[in-house]
């Protein structure tokens, strides 16, 4: 031990050594550029593969150099000198580490085409740490004490860099800063670009009291689905294929180099946008190539809005006269509303792990809400202890703030009455914790489709009242997820009664839009028409009459017959031109007997025909029968 902590000379060899391996790995670097100055950066082959272990090696300096420097901190206050001895190795240690980490750094930047302001200064910075380290080394082998802190502190300020915009390009550029003290917020994003975040129409005041179709379609839907999908590789940090998507400009000017347009006004078919978003998600030219691809409402927006010029200026009304285009973006919205906070998601029960004191603590607390607002909390009945919540008492004042006092007890609310109050789509957000919630009263309130995503996750939801609302038929897509819900009342709604006819009879649920009272009223009435009209016993009876009088007037005939000869040979025609067959057979039976006397009174019966008169009168019962 005594011989490894002995102070020595510095050796001319560990400095040449060190010199060397500087110089070689410029010479790579060097290399490595003019390999990948012109590259397409479409991935893919054996460099691509070597240079995803950049993650693995990139770690090693970073700790390696911390260490190295609490261990100088630690010499200064200690008397005994093995603790400076060790230095050189860490040293050496994350020299080597840095170098193998920006080789395939720099190669996997390469490969896939990777720029952007965070790629760029997590590449200088990284270099930076090789520099900085190697001379740490040799100064400290030529025992320059004070170049050599230098030098080290150098390389922790460019580590610490080179992490923090590492992770600029996998998290947000605002990672660190989102919940630091707003002092310190300027320094974590200095040299960050928010691009995104000037567009975001979440931020414009007023964005939610202006209506739908007035809102313009490129902040309200097209930066949010990018933001969503896209600009995570093609905005200002990360530029992946030389495209960047984050501003409306450079959306329009397509990838550098590109023979195909990113997006061309008028003709979403020729637009690579929407090409890579509609292959076949096994395909190598697919995008995004990792998460979920975009949903098909995501995709017809595009296409809408490149139809109609993919202009920022375009409103949602002005993307088509389809009335399902007001759906279909409320469906968006509340899409990027449910993927954005994720709220119902991130929400766990707690209130069976809670102790019986700490229940008894958050019901105190919604009480004292309640008498603070005004509102009502009771319990269901006196043998159940589930809650029950009617607010209107405090309809005019109770908004999404005094609903979120309710959260502490959400799960043991079975009943909720919020009709006629002031909430919002964001008061959903704590209806969404209620997982026990049975029956929901929203009528008159300001309920959107969006606010209806946010509680579709509520399985035990029965009943929904939704009269006076705003919800269209984008919440079909929602309440068809809600296994036991059975009634829901959309009077005065932009729900169209046909599509929740249709609707309705595809899922097990009765929706009542205050049309189908009127239309179920005429329906019966076809069917009484039908009963009256169906039996054809009364045409039956009035036509039988009519064949009896077309007998009738054959008698009339007869009488007259005596006088003018002429009409018996007119009358025998008509009888046997209809019953052929009777009398054929019996005149020929009879002439044996007497010709002319007797053929007048056989003539009468025939001309009477009281034997064909009363069978036809049974034949008329039976027929009534």
């Amino acid at each position: 031990m005594s011989s490894f902590v002995k102070h020595e000379t510095p050796t001319p060899r560990g400095l040449k050594v060190a010199v060397i391996i500087g110089v070689l790995w410029a010479v790579v670097i060097g290399i490595l550029w003019l390999a990948f100055r012109n590259a397409d950066g479409e991935g893919g082959g054996f460099l691509n593969f070597v240079g995803r272990f950049h993650v693995l090696i990139v770690h090693l300096p970073i700790g390696v150099l911390g260490l190295a420097a609490i261990l100088e901190v630690l010499q200064r206050f200690s008397s005994q000198t093995p603790i400076r001895a060790v230095i050189p190795l860490i040293l050496w240690v994350a020299l080597l580490g840095g170098i193998g980490a920006t080789i395939l750094g720099y190669m996997l930047m390469g490969a896939e085409g990777t720029t952007g302001k965070a790629m760029d200064y997590h590449l200088w910075t990284g270099l930076g740490v090789v520099v900085f380290t190697l001379l740490s080394l040799v100064f400290l082998l030529l025992d320059k004490n004070a170049l050599y802190l230098l030098s080290l502190v150098g390389s922790i300020v460019a580590v610490s860099g080179a992490g923090h915009f590492g992770g600029a390009m996998i998290h947000d550029d605002d990672y660190l800063a989102e919940f630091a003290p707003k002092p310190l917020q300027p320094l974590l994003t200095a040299g960050l670009g928010s691009s995104t975040s000037t567009e975001d129409p979440n931020e414009a005041e007023g964005a939610e009291e202006t209506p739908i179709e007035e809102r313009l379609a490129y902040t309200e839907l097209v930066v949010p689905i990018l933001a969503g999908r896209c600009t995570e590789c093609h905005d200002e940090n990360k530029v992946k294929g030389k495209l960047r998507l984050d501003t409306h400009e450079l959306i329009l000017a397509g990838a550098e180099g590109s023979d195909f347009p990113t997006v061309e006004p008028g003709k979403p078919d020729d637009s690579e946008l929407l090409v890579r978003v509609l292959l076949p998600s096994d395909d190598d030219d697919f995008m995004p190539p990792k998460g979920d691809g975009l949903t098909a409402e995501q995709i017809k927006i595009l296409t809408l809005w490149i139809q109609a010029g993919a202009s920022p200026e375009t409103t949602i009304a002005q993307l088509g006269d389809d009335p399902t285009i007001l759906d279909t973006a409320t469906t968006v919205i509340a899409q990027i509303a449910e993927g954005g906070d994720g709220a119902a998601d991130s929400w766990e029960p707690v209130w069976d792990t809670l102790t019986e004191e700490e229940r008894q603590v958050r019901l105190d607390e919604a009480m004292a809400a309640a008498e603070q607002h005004n509102f009502s909390i009771m319990p269901i009945s006196a043998e159940d202890d589930r809650l029950r919540v009617n607010v209107i008492n405090a309809a005019k004042e109770f908004g999404d703030e005094q609903l979120a006092s309710l959260d502490p007890i959400a799960e043991r609310i079975l009943w909720l009455d919020l009709a006629r109050s002031q909430i919002t789509d964001e008061g959903m957000k704590t209806v969404s914790h209620m997982r026990n919630l049975e029956r929901l009263h929203l009528e008159n309130t300001k309920i959107t489709d969006s606010g209806i995503a946010r509680i579709a996750p509520l399985e035990n939801l029965e009943y929904i009242n939704l009269y006076g609302t705003e919800v269209g038929n984008a919440l079909f897509e929602y309440v068809k997820n809600m296994p036991r819900l059975r009634k829901l009342y959309a009077w005065q709604t932009k729900v169209d009664p046909a599509e929740a006819r249709s609707f309705e009879r595809a899922v097990n649920l009765e929706i009542n839009t205050g049309v189908d009272l009127v239309v179920e009223e005429p329906t019966p009435e076809p069917e009484k028409k039908a009963e009256p009209a169906a039996p054809a016993k009364p045409e039956e009876k009035k036509a039988e009459p009519k064949k009896a009088e077309a007998k009738k007037p054959a008698p009339v005939p007869a009488k007259p017959a005596a006088k003018p000869a002429v009409v018996k040979p007119k009358e025998t025609p008509k009888p046997a031109a209809k019953p052929a067959a009777k009398p054929a057979a019996k005149p020929a039976a009879k002439p044996k007997a007497a010709a002319p006397a007797p053929a007048k009174p056989k003539e009468t019966p025939k001309a009477d025909t009281p034997p064909a008169a009363k069978p036809a009168a049974p034949a008329e019962k039976k027929k009534a029968k």
